[in-house]
């Protein structure tokens, strides 16, 4: 548990200082660009996959009388 405090210390101290400087910033931008690529290719699957599609059957025999 003392292990898991201290890594959790060290963490939480490198992680203020990276974002202090601002080096966090550019992981930020990519992480928002991947969301937004991400929901406008839902987005699109969506509006594909609500149009109708009309299937053909070929292996159809016209009745016989």
């Amino acid at each position: 548990m003392i292990r898991t405090l201290i890594f959790g210390a060290i963490a939480g101290y490198v992680g203020k200082k990276l974002y202090d400087d601002g080096k966090l910033d550019q992981f930020r931008d990519d992480l928002v660009a991947r969301y937004n690529q991400a929901k406008a290719d839902l987005s699109d699957q969506r509006v594909a996959d609500s149009k109708p599609v009309t299937q053909v059957n070929h292996n159809t025999s016209p009745l016989v009388s």
